[in-house]
């Protein structure tokens, strides 16, 4: 009986670690939109973000997108993470922003082969408390 009751509440701990406090302070984000491909002519990489921000607005937050390749060509001292800050907008606890991506500081010009990634972000509120991760579908970058 003494086993059973240990078991159920370590069970219990758990569960209650693993679930998502949907009372945090912290920032959510959303992905409405993005292109899916990159080109060296002015046609850049830009998402469409959403965000809300429980009793503050995102003013001066973090956003911070991560590139994961798929292509196995080697590249040296890839930049894989774009860390930016965010601009002062009106107290709004909701709305949307756009995130842009030149295509000269994504291209790797690897023996003219394109490359194909996606994109992760993440908002990091001035309390360092972050939002979920959201990651667009593949994106190719084309040389």
């Amino acid at each position: 009986m003494n086993s059973r009751l240990s078991v159920l509440l370590i069970m219990f701990f758990i569960a209650v670690g693993c679930s998502k406090n949907n009372s945090s302070l912290g920032p959510t984000i959303g992905l409405k939109s993005y292109n899916n491909a990159v080109y060296n002519d002015g046609r850049d990489f830009q998402a469409v973000l959403t965000f809300t921000q429980k009793n503050s607005n995102v003013s001066g937050d973090s956003l911070v997108i991560i590139r994961r390749r798929y292509n196995q060509s080697y590249v040296a001292d890839p930049r894989d993470t774009f860390p930016t800050r965010l601009p002062l907008i009106p107290n709004d606890p909701k709305g949307e922003f756009t995130a842009t991506l030149f295509w000269a500081d994504l291209e790797y010009g690897i023996n003219g082969e394109n490359d194909t990634c996606d994109f992760r972000f993440v908002l990091i509120d001035q309390n360092f408390n972050h939002s979920d991760t959201v990651t667009t579908g593949k994106v190719i970058i084309y040389q």
